[in-house]
């Protein structure tokens, strides 16, 4: 791949952004082109051909957990299309019943990661709780919500009370 190593894929994420989870093989349709190229655009705010972390953190988290190493000057424009486009890239619910007990061997960067990649900001730190789940809190469109990721890779958030 242009602009990235690509390595080994990671686990399939998602958020939900209400209370219930969906069936982990609802996703929505990879992005058109156009619509690629025109959030790249929209993301490249010096325009300068590449995204940086500072401009685009959820694609670097997404890259990240996609173990998906971005080039010294950050994601080029021909990366992004084609990853932007790619089957891997739509984002997926959680599988019904997440977040799942298990033994988790995520760090708290990776979880953290998966949080960010499926659209949750301001991922506050996050705790392993002792049923193998990381658990915090962040925003989904600037609601506040409470976070969770799984030992599957489940990303599940839940409206803040």
């Amino acid at each position: 791949m242009r602009g990235f190593q690509a390595t080994v894929l990671g686990a399939a994420v998602a958020v939900t952004l209400g209370g219930t989870a969906f069936a982990q093989t609802e996703t929505m349709a990879p992005a058109a082109a156009g619509d690629c190229d025109a959030q790249f655009t929209a993301l490249d705010t010096d325009a300068n051909g590449y995204l940086t972390d500072a401009e685009a953190p959820r694609e670097f988290a997404r890259a990240r957990v996609d173990a998906m190493t971005p080039e010294a000057s950050g994601i080029s424009k021909a990366a992004f299309l084609e990853m932007c486009g790619s089957d891997s890239w739509a984002q997926k619910t959680p599988e019904e019943g997440a977040p799942f007990e298990g033994a988790n061997s995520f760090t708290e960067e990776q979880a953290r990661d998966r949080a960010v990649a499926w659209n949750v900001t301001e991922v506050s730190a996050l705790t392993l709780d002792d049923k193998g789940v990381w658990r915090g809190t962040g925003k989904v469109d600037g609601a506040a919500v409470s976070v969770a990721v799984d030992y599957k890779g489940n990303v599940v958030t839940m409206p803040k009370a």
